[in-house]
């Protein structure tokens, strides 16, 4: 940048607008030459006045916990998916009028498309335990957060419980909180 020269909050937020939604083919690096700014000027601007990234996996974690008379094998059924998915082209999945997954899980959270497995915990005990028992099973992060899960459990009624599923990306959506899925109960998003 020029010595002494500043930018006004509206130049900066209209060139962050340009850069991420109308970045020329040579980059940031074109517009900082463009404007007489300092390499990385953008990008510093971009981090400061840009979107808020969505949360990152496993920052916090979707729980159901509950109890369920499924064996451990019907129980997962749930979570597989047809075997014609993986065959299938991103376009003719999202234009389907049905749900083509062939998933339990991702029907019920009204998922075009498959869960990410890399991001999904599932638990399956042959009894009942106690609730905090079955939650540190899972990769939750903290004692608050194992308190707040325990308490909300309570407030279900739901005290001893045999089985729970996690999911670890906090921008899926979970639009039915009151709903069984898999025959248990969404406990929420900690």
């Amino acid at each position: 940048m020029s010595p002494g020269k500043t930018w006004t909050l509206a130049f900066r937020k209209a060139l962050v607008d340009e850069a991420l939604h109308r970045t020329p083919t040579s980059g940031f690096a074109e517009l900082e030459k463009r404007h007489d700014l300092r390499p990385g000027t953008l990008f510093d601007w971009v981090g400061e006045l840009g979107p808020t990234p969505p949360p990152a996996p496993f920052s916090a974690l979707h729980f159901w916990i509950g109890n369920t008379e499924l064996n451990a094998e019907q129980f997962g059924k749930y979570f597989d998916h047809a075997d014609s998915y993986w065959t299938q082209e991103a376009e003719d999945i999202e234009s389907a009028s049905n749900n083509v997954t062939g998933c339990g899980f991702c029907q019920d959270i009204d998922s075009k498309f498959l869960y990410d497995e890399d991001l999904m915990l599932v638990i399956h005990e042959s009894s009942s335990m106690p609730v905090q028992e079955l939650v540190q099973m899972s990769t939750l992060g903290s004692d608050e957060s194992l308190a707040a899960i325990v308490a909300a459990c309570a407030q279900r009624g739901i005290t001893q419980a045999n089985a729970m599923f996690v999911y670890a990306d906090p921008t899926e959506q979970i639009a039915q909180k009151d709903k069984l899925y898999n025959g248990l109960a969404y406990i929420g998003l900690f």
